[in-house]
């Protein structure tokens, strides 16, 4: 059951999990990083670490959206705009 890879760590009273050095250095892991824990069974789970640079997020659609502005062609009082939507639905 015990490989040479795996590790020993204690959950802390605040339910923190030390990393060993050995493993760290292996996954470049950094102080910091954001990680995924995903559940397998009642006593064990997966660990990812999720690169959240905006190098890597660039492609990503939702991030571009957020990110990017948008210019306004033109202004629509929310009274002609709330007509436009429902004219909209009923065309549907």
């Amino acid at each position: 059951m015990w490989e040479e890879n795996m590790s020993l760590s204690k959950v802390d009273q605040r339910h923190r999990i030390v990393i060993d050095k050995r493993i760290r250095m292996k996954t470049n892991i950094k102080a910091g990083d954001l990680v995924v824990l995903e559940p397998l069974d009642d006593h064990s789970f997966k660990v990812t670490v999720i690169d959240i640079t905006p190098e890597t997020l660039e492609g990503d659609p939702a991030w571009k959206a957020i990110h990017t502005p948008v210019k306004v062609e033109r202004y629509i009082p929310p009274e002609k705009l709330e007509k436009i939507m429902e004219e909209e639905v009923w065309l549907e």
